[in-house]
């Protein structure tokens, strides 16, 4: 099995019942401390040009923006990202050769999980997975090539 056969498999066959209550402590955390960051750049000159520019481009409003309104789901997660990113003070995951912050994934995870009529467990099950896919890809190493090695 090819190790993009073992993460899809990882992803398609992730349950709610699978977090243990160490790790669901540690997402309602990292959310909370995710929107918090959010919420305390929503006045940044930057992040209201990206509003600006969200609305403007308009979209199926599927999808709820950090701050209010709602968009299509890919520009709510690029606007709710940007907001989680903005100011950055949010999580780090220091894998060996590099550091990365999982909770850029929530933007896009809270924009599918909306649009998507995602359930209570369904959203925290996801961001789990995109915590480990993200986590588990920076650990990853490469040849000189481009090629996983």
């Amino acid at each position: 099995m090819t190790r993009v056969q073992a993460l899809a498999r990882f992803v398609e066959g992730a349950r709610f019942q699978d977090l243990s209550e160490a790790v669901l402590q540690q997402l309602k955390i990292r959310v909370l401390d995710t929107l918090g960051v959010a919420i305390g750049a929503l006045d940044a000159y930057p992040i209201r040009a990206i509003r600006n520019l969200t609305m403007e481009l308009g979209g199926r409003p599927l999808s709820t923006l950090i701050g209010g309104g709602r968009t299509a789901p890919d520009r709510a997660a690029f606007f709710n990202g940007a907001l989680s990113r903005y100011l950055d003070f949010m999580d780090s995951y220091l894998a060996e050769s590099e550091t990365n912050h999982p909770s850029d994934n929530m933007g896009a995870v809270l924009a599918a999980a909306e649009m998507r009529g995602a359930s209570g467990a369904d959203f925290p099950t996801a961001l789990a997975v995109a915590y480990q896919v993200h986590t588990r890809l920076s650990e990853i190493e490469y040849c000189a090539c481009g090629v996983l090695v």
